[in-house]
């Protein structure tokens, strides 16, 4: 098992001396940025290729072109932080690789997560409202789709989200705050930055704090397996397991 505390782990030089990673929280902040840059770019190619009809929340294309821009800035900045001020490999600077037995323990957290912790947030919070409905996210994630379209989308959101998110948010951003703020304080960035990164403009008040609130927890469980574990593995199979099940059930109700 690895040591919890442990930081990330250090690269060696040509004499063979460890040399610790130079990216930090700047290159964490500058990946978001090119990750909103690349939503951007893509959704107005996106519209210049398929007519100006295709510029609705609903439209499969753009919803999978708009994942493709924020990944792409995700992971390439990423990508040169490791290269440039780290190892240069994704599996040493961010624990990117997978055991097998991170698949069995991350299909039982994702199944927890999702029928239990979630839904214990939320029946909190209906306690204050009872008009509190956090399944329209889900909703407008995948532009209300069903059919065909939902599993088109399926990839995207099973495989392409847990990837991308993983890497950075319990990667990138989670070990450069758990190097420069300490173990909890990281941990807590992370997780919160998941919960709000996720919420939507359809949803407010008490819905959206409920929303953010069963996020950033599902984050937080995420964020502990990676420091835990120290790799990702784990966090990757639970978070695609989770986003699994949420298809599962839209699929159900279209």
């Amino acid at each position: 098992m690895t040591d919890p505390t442990a930081a990330v782990p250090a690269a060696a030089d040509d004499s063979g001396d460890a040399v610790p990673p130079r990216w930090g929280m700047g290159d964490a902040a500058l990946a978001f940025v090119a990750g909103i840059v690349g939503t951007v770019l893509m959704s107005v190619l996106y519209v210049a290729v398929a007519g100006e009809d295709s510029a609705t929340t609903n439209d499969t294309g753009l919803i999978a072109a708009t994942l493709v821009g924020l990944w792409a800035g995700l992971f390439g900045m990423a990508w040169r932080a490791s290269k440039r001020k780290g190892s240069g490999s994704l599996a040493t600077d961010y624990g990117l690789r997978i055991e097998p037995r991170d698949i069995a323990v991350g299909i039982v957290v994702g199944l927890i997560c999702q029928f239990f912790l979630v839904n214990v947030i939320v029946s909190l919070f209906s306690l204050i409202d009872n008009s509190v409905d956090v399944e329209q996210q889900a909703k407008e994630v995948t532009g209300d789709a069903g059919g065909l379209r939902l599993v088109v989308l399926a990839p995207f959101l099973c495989l392409g989200a847990p990837f991308f998110e993983e890497l950075y948010f319990r990667g990138l951003l989670q070990r450069s705050a758990v190097r420069r703020l300490g173990s909890v304080a990281g941990i807590a960035l992370s997780a919160m930055a998941f919960g709000l990164v996720h919420a939507t403009g359809d949803i407010s008040g008490w819905s959206s704090l409920a929303l953010i609130t069963a996020l950033a927890a599902f984050g937080a469980v995420l964020s502990w397996l990676a420091h835990r574990s120290g790799r990702l593995g784990p966090g990757l199979v639970a978070h695609a397991t989770f986003n699994a099940i949420t298809l599962l059930a839209l699929a159900a109700t279209n």
